[in-house]
């Protein structure tokens, strides 16, 4: 019976993980790129809570790109949004084998943020930078 159990808890697992990828491709993959600064922030943000809550499906640099992309972004509460969530990610150590290519490429984006336009996306930039070392 514990078996049967566990066989049912993991083919929903697969099953929610199919839901969750179906909305990043129909939704995310369309939204973070939005006309409207406060749904591609949303997006940076809820992006980050997946990565930290499903990392085997979300911390992948398939994913992860998204956030480094949106570095880049006009707005600068996007790019706060975006830095907030990355902070979260870096802040949990298991994390960090998964990063080393993210970090790698992204970090000269990062070390530039630090002298970002707007003081708050210039301070959390200058957060993370001081925890990745």
């Amino acid at each position: 019976a514990l078996q049967e159990r566990h066989r049912e808890l993991q083919e929903q697992q697969e099953e929610l993980e199919l839901l969750m990828n179906g909305i990043f491709k129909g939704v995310f993959v369309h939204r973070y790129r939005d006309v409207v600064p406060e749904i591609r922030g949303i997006c940076m943000e809820e992006l980050g809570l997946w990565v930290r809550k499903f990392p085997g499906s979300f911390l992948t640099d398939s994913h992860l790109k998204y956030l480094g992309w949106t570095l880049h972004d006009k707005h600068g509460e996007v790019r706060l949004r975006c830095v907030r969530a990355l902070r979260g990610i870096y802040g949990i150590p298991e994390m960090a084998p998964n990063l080393e290519l993210f970090t790698e490429r992204f970090k000269p984006r990062l070390v530039a943020m630090a002298q970002d336009k707007e003081p708050e996306v210039a301070l959390e930039a200058l957060k993370l930078l001081t925890e990745l070392d």
